[in-house]
């Protein structure tokens, strides 16, 4: 009996070791160090119906009146503090130096109800009314901080980038423009949204080798798990967008950083001169927000570091109103 005691005990610890070892390689990712800038961030609550929603925000130093607000949306499983540190922090950095407010809105139990038809989670089965949420985000940081209705952005990561996009197509006349990251519109089969069929300036940025959010369209899941239904291409996603404004012509195609496997693919549809939708065709990008300062665990893929999609998102958020510099 022993015998077999000291079998088991010896193949549990060998379990143990190898579960160890698999998550420092596959799931761990260091946090980065926040910036004294950061120590000033707060938090707040705003009651939607009988629910009581949260998020933290971040108010520079010499608000100018008329600033711009910047809404930053987690991805499922994660929450206002992770979006964080997925973005290491790069927005608050951000708005320090452009003078805009940012918030960090949460998800209820960490999702958002998004546009997909399919999906399972607890935001979308329940009907969370996640558009009343951020239009009070916008009126109250418009009563207490004299915002500027005009350049209110919102933006965000894999489920929340999908709620962006549904902010677009349903709230075209609050929210001035989106960026999506790690997420691909709903083909129309998966699509619960209304669309509006008006025109709101679109970013995406998107890794060919995402695990969860196929690049070229197809069945989203949690590595085979939680099936959230059929996507577009990345292409067609923004090709919707561009279609919605009449005066938009064919793509600009450009490439940044032409390393080996790092490449990043630049698609620019331009109205007046000015670019209004776009993607970043990011190579061999996994399920991440790619940027310089810090490195999603291994099972999300690989991130491209030569490209800091915080600052790529406030430039191209900056150029799509008349006020911006």
């Amino acid at each position: 009996m022993k015998k077999y005691l000291k079998i088991i005990v010896v193949i549990l610890g060998i379990i143990v070791f190898i579960s160890v070892i698999a998550y420092a390689y596959l799931g761990y990712a260091p946090k980065p160090t926040p910036p004294e800038i950061s120590k000033n961030i707060k938090s707040a609550t705003i009651l939607i119906g009988n629910l009581t929603r949260d998020y933290l925000f971040y108010i520079p130093k010499d608000l100018p009146t008329n600033a711009p607000l910047v809404i930053v949306l987690h991805a499922s499983l994660q929450d206002a503090q992770a979006m964080r540190i997925s973005t290491a922090y790069e927005f608050e950095r951000l708005a320090e130096v452009e003078k805009f407010v940012v918030v960090y809105p949460n998800g209820y139990k960490n999702n958002w109800n998004d546009c997909r038809k399919t999906a399972s989670y607890p935001a979308r089965t329940m009907n969370i009314d996640d558009k009343s949420f951020i239009s009070q985000i916008i009126d109250k940081f418009n009563k207490e901080y004299k915002i500027d209705p005009k350049r209110v952005f919102a933006t965000g990561y894999s489920n929340g980038g999908h709620l962006a996009f549904r902010l677009a197509m349903e709230m075209p006349n609050r929210i001035t423009a989106i960026a999506a990251i790690a997420a691909s519109l709903p083909t129309p089969s998966n699509n619960d949204c209304q669309e509006s069929k008006k025109f709101v300036p679109t970013m995406i940025i998107n890794g060919t080798a995402d695990p969860i959010n196929p690049y070229n369209g197809g069945k989203v899941t949690l590595f085979g798990f939680g099936d959230r239904g059929m996507v577009l291409s990345s292409l067609d996603s923004v090709k919707y967008f561009a279609q919605l404004d009449k005066e938009i012509g064919e793509p600009i195609i450009s490439t940044l950083f032409a390393k080996p496997g790092s490449n990043v693919e630049k698609y620019e549809y331009q109205s007046n001169n000015l670019t209004k939708v776009l993607l970043y065709k990011v190579e061999n990008g996994g399920h991440v927000v790619p940027q310089p300062f810090y490195n999603f665990p291994k099972i999300l893929g690989d991130t491209n570091r030569n490209i800091n999609t915080p600052a790529e998102i406030w430039t191209f958020f900056a150029q799509q109103t008349p006020l911006a510099k």
